[in-house]
């Protein structure tokens, strides 16, 4: 069943780095949270999802899941900190 989730993920992510833009994410979201339990469902593949993707960056950069979590934590921060003005 989880595999099931996960798959569903892998399809929405697919959605997202497809080149038809936001409408196409939004029908592939819209059609598996249509399903019983899917929101939940759809949040267990998303979580299976990013934690194959995290093993695979840990195996890849020789780091931890912890720096790894801790410096894309670090980017967000840095990219919604407003501007310095001078």
């Amino acid at each position: 069943m989880a595999e099931d989730k996960t798959r569903w993920a892998i399809d929405v992510m697919t959605a997202w780095n497809h080149d038809e833009g936001a409408e196409f994410l939004h029908q592939r979201i819209d059609a598996y949270t249509a399903e019983p339990d899917g929101c939940s469902g759809l949040i267990t593949g998303l979580v299976n999802l990013s934690g194959l993707l995290l093993s695979g960056m840990e195996a890849t950069t020789g780091k931890s899941g912890a720096e790894i979590l801790q410096a894309i934590a670090s980017t967000i921060t840095r990219q919604a900190e407003p501007p310095e003005t001078g």
